[in-house]
Parts: C-alpha cells; structure tokens; sequence
C-alpha cells in the first residue's frame, strides 16, 4: 500500500457560525423565534462585527422587486423598490452573493436576508468581487424557513433582529450548541462498550449570562432516556454567573454496568431559580447518541434507519480534491472488522444542476502512524499517513445527498489502539461532501484536545477539518472479526455439565495446573463476563447465576497457549 508525506496545517477551514449572534423573528409574529442561518464574516466582506451589540439591526423584511417578475427574486439584476430602513428578502441564485447584496444595500436595505434555494442547511458565502463593498449585515436561512415566513414577508408586516443578543434582555441565560460535554462518538458499537470502563459519557456545559442582569441561582439540568424511560437525571447547585460572563457546569458522569442498544436521548435545560427568562430558546440542548450492533460514526444518525444523516452538501470550493475523514481509536479494536461505508454527497445545483450519476468516489482506511498525545503535543503531525485499505465507487444513478453503502471486498481487520482515519475521496470541484450540521463537538474537542474529522483539501490537511460543528454524513459499519478470543477454534475440545444450568456449570480440564483466562459471549457477540482463574483441580467452575437465560460461548485460554470453546445454555 502507499505511504505518503502530506503538508499539514493545524487550523480550521473556516465556516460562519451563529455563536450568540442571532436570526429572531419578532413579536406578533405566529412564528417568533430563533432560526438557523449562517452569516458573511468572511474577509471578502465589509460587514461589520456580527459579535459586536452595537451591530445588530432589527428590522421589517420586505421582498425584494428585481424587475425580473420572478416570484422568488435572485436581485442579480438592480433592485426597483424602495427598501430605505428595511431587511431586504431575496433567494439564492445564479450570481455572486455579494452582487445581490450590493444591489439591496444600494436600494436602501439595512441588512440581507438570503434564502437557501436548496433544501438543507444554509451555506457558507463568499463576498466575491462586490463583497468588500457591502457594508451591512447579510445572513442566509434555509429555504424551508423562507417558506414558513414567506407568507407574512409578502405582507411586510414581521420584523427579523439580527445581531448579537448581549445585554438586549435584562434575564437571559443560555447556552450554545457546542457548549456541553457529549458522547465522543454519536454511533457507538456495543461490543467496543461492553462496560463502564470501556464506555461512558461526561456530563457537563458552559452556562452563558447574556442579561444585563447578574444571576445567582442558575442551575443546569442534565437528563438521558432510552425507549421512553429515565436512566439518568442530574441538577447542579446553583450558580451565580455576573452578566456577560460565562462558567462551566459540571455534572456526574453517565456510566452503566452494560448498554443496551437504541437511541439515548440526552437533554440539558438551565433555569434561573425564582426568575423568568426573557430568551429562553437556548435554555435547552441536545446531545443524543446511540448504541447498537455495528455503526460507528460522529454525524447523526436517523433514529428509524440508523444510517448518518446529511444536513447540507458542503460546498468545496475549487479544489481537485478532497478526503472528508473521521478518525477512529479504541483499545479494543480487534473486536471489530470494517465490513462496509455508509456516505453522501452532492453536486452543484447553482448556476445550473448538475447530477451525480458517473462521479467516482474512493474509501480509504489510513493508519495514522504519528505518535502524538494530543492536539497540544509539539509532535503533533499529519506527515505519516499509511493508506492500507482503498476501494472504488461510481455512482449509478443521480443520488443528491442520499446514503450510499459500499461494501468492502472483505471486512478489513482492526487492530488495538492504532490510530486511524477513515476517509472518502472526491475529485473534482462539482460533487460536494455530505455534512451534518447539527451536530457539535467544539466543547468535546477543547476538553478531550482530539481531532474528530480532519479534512485534506487539494494536498493540504486540516486537522479540524470544516469545524467541530460539521461532521461527514459517514458510518463505518463494523462486523466481528472471524479471529479473536471471541471465536477461537476448538484446539481443547470441551464438555459442559449440567447444560442448561441455572447456577453453576462445571468444565472437565485435564490440565490442573496454572492459569485459565475466561470470557463469556452472549448471542450479539458481547463479552458479559471475564476472569482469570488459578487452577487446582480437574474441573473449572463457573458461577452463572448473574447471567440472564439464553445461550452462551464459554472461551478458555490455557496457560500453555491452548484454547477451547463450549456452548452453554442458562435457565431460570
């Protein structure tokens, strides 16, 4: 396989994002609240400081008049309505994003706003070559929030507050997407989290004061539910949190004995005791994740199908190409075998759509042989990068944005505690990576100081890839491995007695000297329970009383280097 030295630079390719800048729909409005935009802040643009209170607008959005007669104006061409003082409304198109926001600053308009023409989240814009000349706000929303509002827009009667929301209530305590502590992988594998010492989930948040007002009694409240039922909920003391500060919120780790599979809903919600808040939409977070047989990934993943979920095909500007990565370690990893990739991806829609069909894609397995602590470590490095797995996809049909699984030729063996990136390959600047852009690692990355998903562009690695708040739309999907102590080959053959048993089992041994190590396996492949027994006698004893009722592989490891197995039956 290929070894290749690669430039490296350790920063983000960077997207807009809200932090606590906001996108309000105000009173009276039927549908006030707070929506999902990104906003120009790039160098291209002249905008002013979205961050800064100072610059925030709130205004009445009007539909722009391009003179063109379309229902859904682009403005590419200039505006003929008088927009003095007001938030101008128009789609994306055809022309440059700062074409358009030029023409509505020239029209008069006190801000932009732009709605998505594509479905899924709003993207990232670049000014071009009239972005240094637009000096007022520009924001992007989706195109399913343009069509809620659309209706009130035609009437011009509903103002949008765009801006930062510091000190614009006196009772306002939040916290953002990327503030709490969540499960280091949204699609966790069971048989790799076969314990508290090999799974759990620290549970805590930065807790923001945006008020004018101090706080004393914040309190933070963190909950997980699996199938409808509670199995963790924990509140912190209060806190006081002066005004436009921020603490962190600690709370006890999430662990269990064992994990079932399914879909973990998990929720913080802070309150102040005693107080209304006046902007509480960002009083709640989600951090979910889920258990189950084989996906792993960091997007995530539908809750009915379990395959990654694309929110948005991330635009890649002009690159030949791309590897979208997620990087993967566990000191168990020989447990498990990658059998196949679930991805999406895109092409460019805009000026004119383009299809999918006949674009090739590659999967990758790299072994990432830098030898590193963390992402502080002086060593740190994407230099020795060690493809050993590569297999090729062409897309056979026009597949916008929808999951693709590509199996392997065979599944590819895992080792323990080697490092490795699992990437997908595009070429070309038209067909775009899959992302999930709801789902936000910042705070886990700045505590735990791991890279998540590196992105190589055009030769060059990002080690935090588009941000920590953007993850591929990847599943590795694992299968067990046909080598391992979960399926040894029968070199000692073995008897069990009584089979089925509901308390004890006895194993006859002809060897009655040194040790034995045991593990036992249910029917899903999980290890319940291993020990290491000294032996004295001709028989081992095993206690399986904890066990439920079902079938089981009992595995020996003799002292000698000799294995067995024997399948068990308990009863209750």
């Amino acid at each position: 396989m290929k070894k290749f030295l690669l430039l490296f630079s350790f920063c983000v390719l960077a997207v807009a994002t809200n932090a606590q800048v906001i996108f309000y729909v105000e009173a009276p409005s039927p549908n006030e609240g707070n929506y999902d935009f990104t906003y120009a802040d790039a160098a291209d643009w002249d905008n002013p400081d979205f961050e800064d209170p100072l610059s925030a607008v709130s205004g009445v959005m009007v539909l722009v008049d391009d003179g063109t007669g379309d229902p859904n104006p682009e403005a590419c061409d200039d505006i003929i309505n008088d927009l003095t003082g007001k938030v101008a409304v128009l789609y994306r198109g055809d022309c440059e994003f700062g074409v358009k926001a030029l023409n509505a600053q020239e029209a008069g308009a006190i801000a932009v706003v732009m709605i998505n023409n594509l479905a899924g989240a709003p993207v990232a814009m670049g000014g071009g070559a009239d972005g240094p000349s637009v000096s007022i706000p520009v924001v992007m929303i989706t195109a399913a929030t343009g069509a809620l509002l659309r209706d009130e827009i035609d009437t011009g009667e509903t103002s949008v507050f765009i801006g930062s929301k510091n000190g614009l209530y006196s009772n306002d305590i939040g916290m953002r997407p990327g503030d709490m502590l969540r499960a280091q992988r949204f699609g966790n594998v069971q048989s790799l989290s076969q314990s508290a010492a090999e799974f759990e989930v620290e549970v805590g948040s930065w807790v923001r004061n945006y008020g004018s007002n101090d706080q004393t009694g914040v309190v933070l409240k963190a909950e997980i539910t699996l199938g409808g039922s509670t199995i963790y909920s924990e509140s912190s003391d209060p806190a006081s949190i002066e005004s436009g500060d921020s603490v962190y919120i600690p709370l006890p780790t999430f662990s269990q004995a064992s994990y079932a599979n399914g879909y973990y809903n998990m929720s913080y919600n802070v309150s102040i005791a005693g107080v209304i808040d006046e902007s509480s939409f960002d009083n709640v977070q989600v951090a979910d994740f889920t258990m189950s047989d084989d996906m792993f990934s960091l997007s995530r993943l539908d809750e009915s199908s379990m395959v990654p979920i694309n929110e948005t095909n991330q635009f890649n500007g002009t690159t030949t190409t791309l590897f979208s990565c997620l990087t993967f370690q566990d000191p168990n990893a020989s447990r498990v075998a990658v059998n196949s990739v679930n991805y999406s991806a895109g092409t460019s829609q805009n000026p004119e759509a383009t299809t999918i069909e006949g674009e090739a894609i590659e999967f990758w397995i790299i072994e990432w042989e830098d030898e590193f602590d963390d992402l502080d470590d002086a060593d740190f490095n994407m230099a020795l990068l060690n493809d050993v797995y590569d297999q090729g996809y062409e897309y056979t049909d026009n597949l916008q944005g929808e999951n693709v699984n590509i199996p392997l030729e065979e599944p590819y063996l895992l080792e323990d505690d080697v490092r490795y990136l699992f990437c997908v390959i595009l070429y070309g600047d038209i067909i775009y990576p899959g992302y999930d852009t709801k789902v936000d690692y910042r705070w886990n990355v700045d505590n735990y100081r791991q890279p998540v998903a590196p992105l190589q562009l055009s030769d060059q690695w990002f080690a935090l890839g588009y941000g920590n708040d953007r993850m591929p739309a990847m599943g590795i999907e694992f299968t067990a491995p046909n080598v391992g102590l979960v399926e040894l080959p029968e070199t000692v053959e073995l008897t069990a007695y009584p089979n089925p048993a509901q308390s004890m089992i006895y194993i006859p041994i002809e060897l009655n000297e040194g040790n034995v190590a045991m593990k036992i396996v249910d029917i899903n492949g999980r290890i319940v329970e291993e020990q290491n027994t000294e032996m004295t006698v001709n028989r081992l004893e095993v206690d399986v009383t904890g066990l439920a009722a079902g079938l089981y592989t009992i595995n020996l490891e003799f002292a000698n280097g000799e294995r067995g197995s024997v399948k068990v039956v308990v009863s209750k």
